[in-house]
């Protein structure tokens, strides 16, 4: 099982809706608004790293997604 921490910027005028579609996204385990450099912050799981990578690539597709950051965990 593969863990990542997904940092978002989300534009503004798209920041609910567009979080509101990622949290409802599959692997995630937990979603939160933050304040500071991001606008939001993302848990999810996977099988393997391949899945984390998809999971970002639909990130990014969506609308008002201006800059994302992936961290994995290593254990």
């Amino acid at each position: 099982m593969v863990k990542a921490f997904i940092l978002v910027d989300i534009d503004p005028n798209k920041s609910e809706e567009t979080f509101k579609k990622i949290k409802s996204m599959k692997g995630i385990r937990e979603a939160m608004q933050v304040y500071g450099e991001y606008d939001a912050a993302f848990v999810i799981e996977m099988e393997q790293t391949v899945g984390v990578q998809e999971f970002v690539k639909g990130v990014r597709r969506l609308p008002g997604i201006t800059r994302t950051v992936t961290l994995l965990e290593y254990t």
